[in-house]
């Protein structure tokens, strides 16, 4: 059997005018330096020497107005086979597609860069990050420390990750599987989210490792009088004024704190890390009588002792956060950072 085709000429799909199109973008050139809400007769004017001079053609204008106020303009030009969108956006905007991907991402918490921090690991990343940076440093830094980890990935075994599991676990108090499991249920993470949790936990770690390695004696260095810690005498301040009840010499200042805890009054010794110890303690020489606050009570103290910081435990750990931190606040001046769910004003200053 012989198949009839039927040779009959088909139609072209035809394509806008060259010249038109030229015009076109230039036309919407000028309209994006039209000041406007973009429904009003200065955003139509703009186009209507266009119209006049491609008569025939099916011009339509449309607008978008972001979330931030700005407007996008497209211009359709309808024919038989299609539609084509002619637009331009002036620097810095972004383009209708990308303007209308951010406004649809509804679960992305923020964005570093090209990195995203979709709103379960923003949340995630309040519970057990490091340091005392405020809430939106933090998810930046989460950000900072997830595109690190995918520029140079650090990859674990098993036996890492049910290490760090256990850490967790302890840390939590989470020394059961049914207290594991309500944490779990309370948090909304399942067994998958959980060892996730962990992994980027541990790689996080191991990235502050690998940050800080060849750093800590330099910066030991710089900054040993910080970490130097300070023994204390304190009797508590019934009066601010009149002479220090706290004698310079320390058998006296000790002799001195027996007597106060003896007459009922608060009082005793105190040994802490200078990075720690409040301002006029941490600058006191030995043997300088200050006015200060312990424990929240205001006191009279004495600086019997300041002891220079040796690289012990405690002081490496102490060095290895300062030094990752100064690395995640370079990173945030440099950053690209844009909220996609928090208030622009609140969050301009974060990250400078």
């Amino acid at each position: 059997m012989t198949s009839t085709i039927d040779w009959t000429p088909v139609e072209q799909t035809a394509a806008p005018d060259p010249a038109m199109l030229a015009d076109a973008v230039e036309t919407m050139i000028r309209l994006s330096e039209v000041e406007g809400d973009g429904s009003g007769d200065r955003a139509a004017s703009a186009v209507a020497g266009l119209r006049s001079r491609w008569a025939d053609a099916r011009l339509d204008l449309v607008h978008d107005r972001a979330a931030d106020g700005t407007v996008s303009y497209d211009l359709l030009i309808r024919g038989a086979a299609g539609t084509v969108s002619v637009a331009f956006s002036p620097a810095p905007a972004q383009p209708w597609p990308l303007r209308g991907a951010m406004h649809y991402t509804e679960g992305t918490l923020l964005r570093v860069g090209t990195t995203r921090l979709g709103v379960g690991e923003g949340l995630g990343a309040l519970d057990y990050l490091w340091g005392d940076a405020e809430v939106l440093a933090r998810l930046i830094d989460t950000c900072v420390i997830k595109a690190e980890l995918e520029r140079a990935p650090i990859p674990l075994d098993d036996a890492q990750i049910q290490h760090a599991a256990d850490a967790f676990r302890r840390a939590k108090g989470l020394l059961d599987a049914e207290r594991t499991r309500r944490w779990l249920d309370a948090v909304g993470l399942d067994q998958d989210g959980f060892v996730e949790l962990v992994r980027h936990t541990a790689q996080a770690a191991a990235l502050r490792r690998r940050v800080t390695a060849g750093r800590i004696g330099s910066w030991l260095a710089e900054h040993r009088d910080e970490l130097a810690t300070l023994s204390v005498a304190w009797i508590a301040a019934l009066e601010t004024s009149g002479p220090a009840p706290v004698p310079a010499d320390r058998a006296a200042a000790l002799a001195a704190v027996t007597e106060a805890i003896q007459r009922g009054e608060s009082a005793g010794l105190l040994r802490l890390a200078a990075v720690d110890a409040p301002e006029e303690l941490r600058s006191a020489a030995v043997g300088e009588p200050v006015t200060t606050c312990i424990h929240g009570t205001p006191a009279h103290a004495v600086v019997l002792d300041r002891l220079p910081a040796e690289l012990d435990d405690e002081t490496r750990r102490h060095a290895e956060r300062a030094v990752f931190d100064q690395w995640l606040a370079d990173a945030r001046v440099g950053a690209d950072i844009e909220w996609c769910w928090l208030d622009a004003e609140r969050t301009a200053a974060v990250g400078v």
